[in-house]
């Protein structure tokens, strides 16, 4: 007679033998149903677009290039205005830079009569009278020590009655 224990495990075999192939099939259609929503979904999604293409081609086929072209025309011209102003503010500001620069560095004795000054290129070109020798050798000292002086020199010295005269040419540093 056959042993009736070995017939119940071979039944447990074939039973969780033919689940896997249930499973599989169940994640094939799963799976099948992803990939045919996601197709409906981009074909629907192109049309929309395509939609939204065509309406923005006609949107562009009726602008009236009369009018756009004098609007640009107007902004051509607030641009310009904007970069004469955006020079003439950095121009003022470089000044008023340059101005405060130079009258840090003057010594108490040094009087200047003339000035040239070049805020673009950040030069200065001075004509100035010194009471003593002594006095335009402290000037010069104040110069070489400035922070803000990038290079100078000092021209045309004479002895005069009452002092000496000179010219100097500053260079100021960018900031």
């Amino acid at each position: 007679m056959p042993d009736v224990s070995i017939l119940q495990s071979d039944i447990d075999v074939q039973i969780k033998e033919s689940r896997i192939p249930g499973f599989f099939l169940t994640m094939s259609v799963i799976v099948l149903i992803i990939s045919i929503g996601s197709y409906v979904g981009l074909f629907f999604y192109n049309a929309s677009i395509s939609d939204s293409l065509s309406q923005i081609e006609i949107s562009i086929k009726n602008i009236n290039l009369e009018n756009t072209s004098s609007k640009v025309d107007e902004f051509n011209k607030i641009e310009g205005k904007l970069s004469i102003l955006q020079t003439l503010r950095k121009n003022r500001t470089d000044i008023n830079r340059i101005m405060s620069i130079l009258a840090t560095t003057v010594h108490p004795r040094v009087y200047y009569e003339n000035a040239s000054i070049d805020a673009e290129k950040g030069t200065i070109e001075l004509s100035g009278f010194a009471a003593s020798p002594g006095n335009l050798s402290k000037q010069v000292s104040i110069y070489s020590r400035s922070k803000n002086i990038l290079k100078y020199e000092i021209k045309n010295v004479a002895l005069v009655a009452d002092g000496v005269s000179f010219n100097a040419s500053l260079t100021i540093k960018n900031n």
